[in-house]
């Protein structure tokens, strides 16, 4: 290069300069303006903050400076590629040197008028924190002890301030001032202090005795570090070590029982029973809470111990008001509690309190704001506790039978919180059901009757058959009057599947399913009060060849587990054994259904035909000893219609007298029992 481009070349880089010193100005009083509490809402913290109308003050100064900081974060990228562009050959031309020239002029003038408006900025701010100082002493005094530079704004006093980040000196470039930065980032990392336990302890303390949040902050840093300890990430850096497993236990169980009353205590809401979100102070602290919650959520999903998997999700129910104000963590939290609810290596205890966070999500009131779910997770959770129980259902064994009747039973519990709702979901899926059904009578093929004839179909059927048992009743509404449940128009259609189920495959094979949803059908009878006639289909077993010819002998064979199994094998078909055993569940079968109707008024007509069918088949079978039970039976249906008919008798009312006929029914059933 000649020596006559060496002028110019200075010239540009100190117009660069000039640039680099101008942006930097404007980060570093931006730096010195925002507290560490608003900027770095995971290492800072704040004192417990008074209610008062400065609260829009301070969040439009956080806005502020949050605008501040993004635009210099901006500004400084410029300046560095500025910066590297000097760096590379210039044209010699004599117009690009004037041009250059011209920039400086421009760039001064642009100077100016940004340290005119940063005046103006200050001004501004020292007229707010005067007023609120009038206002609002308290918080005053508060901000001043926190972040006195916050107070002073603008009266910069430090050694390190913008000149000397920007001064002439430097020969290096923007890029290159930062590495020292992050060389020192690596030495603080490698000198991370080991939490000790009498260093917790003055924590909690702390935090019992006044809420005090700038241990709270300490704990949750520390609590980061409990939460994540399995992970292998250069990029998450920790605050603290833990090297003792007593130090490790305490900062969990202190964090998860003491966060919920911290975060209630600085975050009150306008309304009795409101949410968090319609506090003052929530701007402040909705970063805390979120990271709170992140880092909950992975200590969830990757503990193993029962009992602080139980502790953990009992505490975390507590701040379910909290994780409904953000729908990404709230959906996430759902999807965590399932996992523990529907895991065949939970114990129970863990299963039945994940279901009480589950529930507690369901029926939490949602807050109506931005990126929050308006219409709550009641849907959601019904939605997904169903598919989840459908999921897990699929295997049934001795070992797994106990967990799935478990997880029935506690699903069916949210199915009454809103009916109607709780209908929209019901209608859906039976006809999902049906779907599948029709399709298998449609097409008769093994794989569409495989669809039908597994664990999972029959387990959909007592799911359902479960929900109408206890909400398909009569239920009050809120002004007191006793009104017919929405569930209730669900009966007939389940009934529907059920029966169609059955005469699918009406084979000899298939009894043990048969006579699943028998069962399954007769409690819908108990308790829905409907009419289904069930004895028609155990009629139908009675006179089939299992029940009617004689047996073969046989020493082989294991007892068929009647709640375990939907299918046995075609030699076991034609044995001794498997006879008796269709016999005695058809004794229970009819025992059971005929229970629902003995006290009814038309109880001997009802059973008349079927005592004549039973006589017929105990006369003609060539059992030995599975009828037995079959003709006792015969003998205490014809008792107890006589019994019927006897108190008809006296009646004077006619069939057409429902309230007579209701008023003997009842005083039939007491004399019965």
């Amino acid at each position: 290069m000649s020596s006559k481009m060496k002028p110019t070349n200075k010239k540009v880089q100190k117009i660069v300069q000039n640039v680099v010193d101008k942006r930097k100005k404007k980060v570093d009083v931006g730096k010195k303006a925002v507290s560490k509490q608003l900027s770095e809402p995971e290492d800072e913290v704040m004192e417990d903050i008074p209610d008062s109308d400065e609260d829009d003050v301070f969040k439009k100064l956080q806005r502020v400076m949050d605008e501040d900081s993004d635009n210099s974060d901006s500004q400084e990228h410029e300046a560095e590629n500025e910066n590297e562009d000097s760096d590379s050959d210039l044209p010699s031309d004599f117009e690009n040197e004037m041009a250059v020239e011209e920039d400086d002029g421009e760039d001064e003038e642009d100077e100016a008028e940004d340290e005119e408006s940063l005046k103006k900025d200050i001004e501004q701010h020292k007229k707010d924190m005067q007023a609120l100082k009038e206002r609002d002493p308290e918080f005053y005094n508060f901000l001043q002890k926190e972040d006195d530079g916050l107070l002073g704004f603008g009266e910069s006093g430090d050694e390190d301030g913008p000149e000397k980040v920007g001064s002439s000196d430097d020969e290096g470039t923007y890029s290159d001032m930062e590495e020292p930065e992050e060389l020192d980032n690596d030495k603080q990392q490698a000198a991370v202090p080991v939490l000790t336990k009498a260093e917790l302890n003055g924590w909690v303390e702390a935090i019992k005795s006044n809420k005090d949040f700038k241990a709270f902050k300490k704990l949750l840093s520390a609590f980061k570090t409990a939460a994540r300890m399995s992970e292998e990430d250069d990029n998450i850096t920790f605050a603290f070590k833990i090297e003792d497993p007593t130090v490790f236990s305490k900062v969990i169980t202190s964090a998860l029982r003491l966060a919920p009353g911290v975060f209630a205590h600085h975050l009150k809401p306008k309304k009795e029973n409101g949410s968090p979100m319609t506090s003052g102070r929530w701007s402040f602290f909705k970063s805390y809470i979120k990271s709170y919650l992140n880092n909950l959520l992975h200590l969830l999903r990757n503990l193993t111990d029962a009992e602080m998997l139980r502790l953990t999700i009992r505490e975390a129910e507590k701040c379910t008001n909290l994780f409904v104000c953000f729908d990404r963590l709230a959906k996430e939290y759902l999807k965590t509690l399932l996992n523990s609810w529907s895991n065949l290596v939970s114990t129970d205890i863990v299963r039945v309190q994940a279901f009480l966070s589950i529930k507690s999500l369901a029926t939490c009131t949602v807050p109506v704001s931005k990126g929050v779910n308006p219409q709550g997770y009641l849907d959601l959770c019904l939605k997904n506790v169903y598919l989840t129980f459908v999921k897990n259902c699929k295997n049934t064994n001795l070992h797994t039978l106990p967990v799935i009747n478990l997880m029935r039973n506690l699903a069916v519990q949210l199915y009454g919180i809103n009916p109607v709702l709780s209908y929209q979901q019901g209608f859906v899926y039976i006809r999902q059901l049906a779907i599948h059904l029709r399709q298998a009578m449609k097409v008769r093929s093994t794989k569409n009757h495989n669809m039908v004839y597994n664990w999972q179909y029959i387990h959909c059927i007592d799911f359902w058959s479960d929900v109408l048992n206890a909400y398909a009743g009569n239920m009050i509404n809120e002004e007191g009057e006793v009104m017919e449940s929405p569930l209730r128009a669900l009966v007939y259609p389940l009934t529907q599947v059920a029966v169609g189920v059955i005469q699918l495959i009406p084979t000899a094979q298939f009894y043990p399913l048969r006579f699943h949803v028998l069962r399954s059908l007769n409690s819908l009878i108990h308790n829905t009060n409907v009419f289904v006639p069930l004895a028609t289909y155990v009629l139908e077993v009675l006179e089939g060849t299992v029940a009617m010819e004689k047996a073969k002998q046989s020493n082989t064979g294991t007892p068929t587990d009647w709640d375990l199994v939907l299918k046995v094998n075609k030699k076991s078909i034609h044995g001794r054994m498997y006879q008796d055993e269709v016999l005695d569940q058809c004794a229970k079968a009819l025992k059971n259904y005929y229970k629902e109707y003995s006290y009814h008024i038309a109880f001997p007509e009802m059973v008349d035909a079927d005592i004549i069918a039973l006589k017929r088949f105990v006369k003609q079978s060539k059992s030995m000893k599975g009828k037995e039970k079959l003709a006792k039976l015969a003998k205490d249906l014809e008792a107890k219609a006589k019994f019927v008919r006897q108190q008809r008798s006296k009646i004077s009312f006619s069939p057409e007298n429902d309230a007579e006929v209701e008023k003997f029914n009842s005083d039939l059933k007491a004399k019965m029992t």
